[in-house]
Formats: structure tokens, sequence, C-alpha cells
């Protein structure tokens, strides 16, 4: 088998593989990268917020039709992460911070990550300010 024939079954087999990805797996695959990574970023701030920087947070920001969040450290928006579109986004507190013990400031709350189809929900515990994400068999 000559390079050629070798690229060419490669782009035949990426191209199969591309159409059979349907819809719903975009969709779920989007929600699940946007949760993992606000989980992340919250897990982040309130690492820096028990380290004394408290000029570290997330707020969350909603343009026209565009759901969004912003991480801010130390007077600058570090960045922002967009909801993608035909998913929504429902939360508590319109800030995320923690107290220097790691409990939440000022409470615990639930956001949640949706579609018609896919829910996912972030939990930050309000005694503790742990954060979870209820995922796998703990899905609705």
């Amino acid at each position: 088998m000559t390079l050629v024939e070798l690229v060419i079954t490669i782009s035949i087999m990426l191209l199969i593989s591309t159409l059979c990805f349907s819809k719903d797996d975009l969709n779920k695959h989007q929600i699940n990268s946007f949760t993992k990574q606000l989980c992340s970023d919250i897990r982040y701030v309130r690492k820096c917020n028990m380290l004394g920087d408290f000029k570290t947070y997330i707020y969350y920001k909603k343009n026209q039709e565009i759901s969004s969040y912003v991480l801010r450290s130390k007077g600058n928006d570090m960045k922002e992460i967009e909801l993608p579109s035909e998913i929504n986004l429902e939360y508590g507190e319109s800030k995320i911070r923690f107290k220097s013990d790691g409990s939440p400031d000022p409470k615990g709350q639930t956001i949640k990550v949706y579609n018609n189809k896919i829910k996912k929900e972030i939990t930050i515990v309000p005694v503790s300010g742990r954060v979870l994400l209820k995922e796998g068999k703990y899905e609705t």
C-alpha cells in the first residue's frame, strides 16, 4: 500500500465518521464540555479564594440570546466562555465566590445546563463548598 492510498483511506474514514456523528451527540458533547469547564473554573475560584485572593470570582453575562460566564481575576476578565446555542443555563446567585474556609459566599447553589433532551447539574454544597457535577448514573 502506498502513502497516497493510505491518506485517501484515512480521509474517507474521517468523512464517514463525521457524517455519522448525530446532532444529539454533538449537543451532548457541547453540554458536557461546558459543564466540565464551568466546574473546573469554579474549583479554581474556590482555591484562589481559600488562599486569600478574594478578587477572583465568576459572574454570568447575557447578551441578546447568548449566555456566558466570565472568570474575573485581580480586577481583570481572564476568560469568557459562551454557552452553545439552543442550550439554557439556570443559576441562583449572579456571582460565584467563596469564603476563606472554602464555603460559598453567600450560599450554595445548583447550576442547571440543559436543552430539551439533556440536563446537567452542578451543585455547590452550602456548608463545605464542594463542587459536584451530576453525571453518569446520577443523571436524570
